[in-house]
């Protein structure tokens, strides 16, 4: 939640059905806001975020220079070492699937692992701005960014969607 004196409106819902209403209303009046769940749900993860996860890219990316890195290891290494064996190559591309292979799945998974940080922001350094401890329990939350003129409009539209409560607080 960005811009200068900004107040946070926190809503506290019981429904889900009701928070994605909310949610709704507040995305078509261009507002910031953040979502709090105590339990992950695909509807909920439909409305707030519709687009397709950068993650995938970044784990292809991993992938692939994991592959690229097994082979350059298993290549570089024999021909660091080379051990004849019956006139065969030294460098025979079928035995460096196995190394080629494993160091794929290794660095596509720790790419994976870095991107889910990254994205998510985990770890949190700060407490979250509006985060109550019931989000974590039993509650849904929706704290809403918004400016001194549509504070109050904003508290409406939670009130109206169905939130048990609503809360202005002094500000970011």
């Amino acid at each position: 939640m960005k811009g200068d004196k900004s107040k946070p409106v926190d809503g506290v819902f019981t429904y889900m059905d009701d928070l994605i209403n909310a949610i709704k209303k507040v995305k078509d009046k261009s507002l910031d806001y953040r979502v709090y769940s105590p339990v992950p749900n695909h509807e909920l993860e439909d409305v707030v975020y519709p687009q397709k996860s950068p993650v995938r890219f970044v784990t292809a990316t991993g992938a692939v220079l994991g592959l690229c890195a097994g082979f350059a290891l298993a290549i570089l290494t024999s021909m660091d070492w080379p051990l004849r064996t019956s006139a065969k190559a030294i460098n025979s591309i079928p035995a460096f699937v196995v190394v080629g292979y494993e160091w794929t799945i290794l660095w596509g998974g720790l790419a994976t692992l870095g991107a889910l940080f990254f994205f998510c922001k985990i770890p949190s350094m700060f407490s979250a701005i509006g985060y109550d401890p019931r989000f974590s329990h039993d509650k849904f939350g929706l704290v809403v960014g918004c400016s001194g003129d549509t504070t109050t409009e904003v508290k409406e539209l939670m009130i109206s969607s169905g939130a048990d409560e609503v809360e202005v607080r002094d500000g970011l």
